[in-house]
Formats: structure tokens, C-alpha cells, sequence
């Protein structure tokens, strides 16, 4: 009987894989786009532009709360070393692929409105 679950074991394994090279690939992306987002926030905060005292509300979904990107970043990579660290754990990546939604969505907007 083994035998017949070993292409499945083995598809499975490559989803995972998959799963997590794609996470790993936009969390790279997020990063870059952040620190050029929190370049432009201290330049704004500089000249007296922007005074907010989080990106994200409350109710966003994040455990941390920042008027940088940086950090949503960091709590984003923790949670996937969490994941990693138990990738069977669906009630674990639903939450980190929101809140890399989130970011990308966010820092898009960003980057329209504060592009030169």
C-alpha cells in the first residue's frame, strides 16, 4: 500500500516546495519595495508630510503596528519561518498570504501616489 502514496507524498512535497519559493520570492520583492516606501516616508516625515502612526489599522491582521514598512516586513518573515517550520499548518499560511497581499497592495498604492 505504500507504494501506491508515494507519487502522492511526492506531489505533495513538490507543492510545498513551490508554495515556498513563491512566499520567499514576493517577501524579497516586499522587502525591496519597503525600503525605498520607508526612504520616501522619512523624507515626507522630514518635510513635515506625513503624519500617520501606522500603515496598516488595527484591524489589518498584523500583530505589530508601525509608520514604516520595515516592520510589517519583519513580522511577514517571521511568519513565514513559522510556516517553515511546520508546513502543514494551513491555519498558518492562510494569515501570511494575506498580509503579503496587504503589503503588495499598500506599497503599490504608495508607490503610485509618491513616484517622481
Amino acid at each position: 500500500m505504500a507504494r501506491y502514496l508515494e507519487p502522492l507524498i511526492s506531489r505533495e512535497i513538490h507543492m510545498t516546495e513551490n508554495v515556498n519559493q513563491q512566499l520567499l520570492d514576493n517577501i524579497s520583492l516586499i522587502l525591496k519595495k519597503s525600503l525605498t516606501a520607508d526612504a520616501t516616508l522619512a523624507d515626507l516625515r522630514e518635510h513635515k508630510k506625513a503624519g500617520f502612526e501606522a500603515v496598516f489599522k488595527k484591524d489589518a491582521g498584523f500583530t505589530c503596528s508601525a509608520n514604516t514598512f520595515q516592520p510589517y516586513v519583519e513580522e511577514v518573515a517571521d511568519d513565514l519561518l513559522a510556516w517553515q517550520a511546520n508546513k502543514t499548518q494551513q491555519q498558518l499560511l492562510i494569515p501570511l498570504v494575506k498580509k503579503i497581499e496587504q503589503l503588495f497592495t499598500v506599497l503599490a498604492g504608495f508607490e503610485q501616489t509618491h513616484s517622481a
